[in-house]
């Protein structure tokens, strides 16, 4: 379970990379860059947080929200401005990808921390018992 978990928080931090260097309307529009900057460092500092389940959980779920109100913002710059674009660009959807990685890596660091606490709670058992 844990190794699914940092592969699928790798998986986001390589597609913000990807968006970062690879992604055109990024970098046409600096917000957009410092959005993706801010949501990759917050992956990237998640990965180091092996022993902090609830404060990776936290962060999983922040990330979360940034990068569906990133989304937000490039689907109503594409749709309802006046930037005219003929083809949308596959690096538009890359932050609903590492959305959904993040929500498979929340389901997963709840279950490992639900588990935890029953083996904890077990254990407490267990010392009253003696």
């Amino acid at each position: 379970m844990k190794k699914i978990n940092y592969l699928t928080l790798i998986l986001a931090s390589a597609v913000l990379l990807g968006i970062m260097l690879f992604g055109e309307i990024y970098r046409a529009y600096p917000p957009f860059l410092v959005l993706t900057i801010i949501a990759f460092l917050i992956c990237l500092v998640n990965l180091f947080l092996i022993h902090h389940k609830k404060l990776q959980l936290r962060l999983c779920i922040y990330t979360s929200i940034v990068l569906l109100a990133y989304q937000a913002w490039i689907v109503y710059l594409l749709w309802f401005t006046d930037i005219k674009v003929v083809r949308f660009p596959v690096s538009t959807i890359f932050p609903i990808i590492c959305v959904i990685l993040n929500i498979i890596a929340i389901g997963i660091l709840r279950k490992t921390i639900a588990a935890e606490e029953f083996m904890e709670l077990m254990k407490r058992r267990q010392e009253k018992k003696k």
